[in-house]
């Protein structure tokens, strides 16, 4: 009795743990500081040193399967051991970055080179990357029973409609402030406790997607479609202005936000994990029925309505706003350019803003920090080989849980989530670096993590259910 409330007690304690960081981690400026990266690295390690204690002294209450996982931590543990042979000063010369030679000889002292071109920031961008792997696994350990990835699920939703409806309060106020400073940037635009436009955009879309599944999810559970029309849309509305009445808002909320950060990019890949996500409904086996049409037309109604109600000038808006590519062509010629120079071994993980200035031309006369696209800044800073097992490590935790929405008999929206989660940020990467926001990537990793854990089939969930 005492080692089950013991167990319990960690559960409880681990998941609120989670929630609070997850609600922390956007408030100062998206933790994209490196005071706010370095509390929310050390918070999320000390609960993964937490939560490894428990799971060793109660192991045998606590089975978990984790062949989803085999080789996506074989490939993302083989990056991560490249990313620190590249900030280690062991490499033989000729692999060194030639700016090493160069401050020899400037400087004319005896200094030991490394394969990266700056390893403050490399050591740096492998705390992110370790971060990145504890909000995954603290996500898949707690989602390990549907009751604790539901709790993932409904704090998220509710952290990003909470953040969306601050943002809209800021933006209806005058929009000049982001916390208590001035707003330097994206004046006009919706950034809520972030400094760029289309980093909250993708935080939203991950709110947002969230929430329509639960929703979806919510409307399974308790309406039967079987029924009479009128019986139907009389439950339907009752549960819309009750029970899921906080997910409406949510997804009002959510939606009006992204609306309203007027970044295109975040629109589209906000679509494409709404689309993700309809196509997990509409094809899983456990979800079949009468309704799923009905649910279709009535969430894009309802998207449509509220895109109206958030007024005629704020589509006129995102239609006339640029496509934030103002340079970004000559920039991708010029990364693809420096992956070129660099193909196999990099230049170091988080080293772009270091290496860009010496390819920079004329025709980018502004200062550029990163790529705007993900998986090229990647593949410049890794090597294309590392870049390669870090994207590869990802499309297999997602093609995990695109699986599970076709063998699960239950839950299946919670692997479905993480395929459209995956889907919403896959897309933003190719515009943008929204990944490489700590809040964001400590959101979507929760989401995939628990979209993994539920991947496996009912009966297995069950086996290991009456074991714990």
């Amino acid at each position: 009795m005492r080692v089950g409330r013991a167990v319990e007690w960690v559960r409880r304690l681990s998941l609120w743990s989670v929630l609070a960081l997850a609600a922390w981690a956007p408030l100062p400026l998206g933790s994209a500081r490196p005071w706010a990266a370095a509390v929310l690295a050390i918070v999320a390690g000390l609960i993964v040193m937490g939560r490894g204690v428990a799971d060793l002294a109660f192991a045998e209450n606590e089975p978990v399967d984790l062949r989803a996982l085999g080789i996506p931590a074989l490939l993302f543990a083989l990056a991560l051991a490249w990313a620190i042979a590249q900030c280690l000063t062991l490499a033989p010369a000729s692999w060194q970055h030639p700016i090493w030679a160069e401050a020899q000889s400037l400087l004319s002292l005896a200094t030991k080179g490394a394969i990266s071109l700056d390893t403050s920031a490399t050591r740096d961008a492998i705390v992110h990357l370790l971060l990145d792997a504890a909000a995954f696994w603290l996500g898949f350990r707690i989602a390990q029973r549907p009751e604790g990835a539901r709790a993932i699920l409904i704090g998220i939703a509710a952290i990003g409609a909470l953040y969306a409806g601050w943002g809209l309060i800021v933006y209806g106020t005058g929009n000049r402030t982001v916390l208590w400073f001035n707003k330097w940037a994206y004046f006009d635009d919706l950034t809520s406790t972030f400094v760029n436009r289309n980093s909250f955009a993708t935080f939203a879309g991950l709110a947002l997607v969230t929430s329509t599944g639960l929703l979806l999810d919510t409307m399974h559970a308790r309406i039967d479609f079987h029924q009479d029309r009128r019986i139907v849309l009389r439950s339907l509305f009752d549960l819309l202005m009750t029970r899921a009445a906080w997910l409406v808002a949510g997804i009002a909320l959510t939606l009006t936000a992204v609306l309203l950060t007027h970044s295109r990019g975040g629109a589209l890949s906000t679509s494409a994990g709404i689309a993700g996500l309809l196509a997990m409904i509409l094809f899983a086996p456990s979800l079949r029925g009468p309704w799923r049409g009905g649910f279709a037309i009535a969430a894009g109604l309802g998207m449509l309505v509220i895109v109206l109600v958030s007024g005629a000038p704020t589509l006129g808006r995102i239609a006339a706003t640029a496509w934030d590519v103002e340079g970004r062509r000559e920039i991708y010629e010029l990364t693809l350019e420096a992956i070129r120079n660099s193909p196999l071994l990099g230049t170091g993980l988080g080293t772009f803003k270091w290496v860009f200035p010496t390819y920079r031309t004329e025709d980018v006369p502004f200062t550029v920090e990163f790529a705007h696209n993900d998986y090229l800044e990647n593949t410049l800073e890794l090597g294309i080989p590392a870049a390669i097992l870090l994207a590869a490590s990802v499309v297999l935790l997602a093609i995990a849980c695109a699986r599970g929405v076709f063998r699960r008999r239950r839950n299946a929206i919670i692997p479905g989530i993480g395929v459209a989660a995956s889907l919403l940020v896959g897309v933003h990467a190719c515009f943008d670096f929204s990944l490489q926001i700590p809040a964001v990537s400590l959101s979507y990793l929760l989401l995939l993590g628990a979209g993994v854990a539920q991947s496996t089939p009912t009966r297995s969930q069950a086996g290991v259910a009456a074991i714990t």
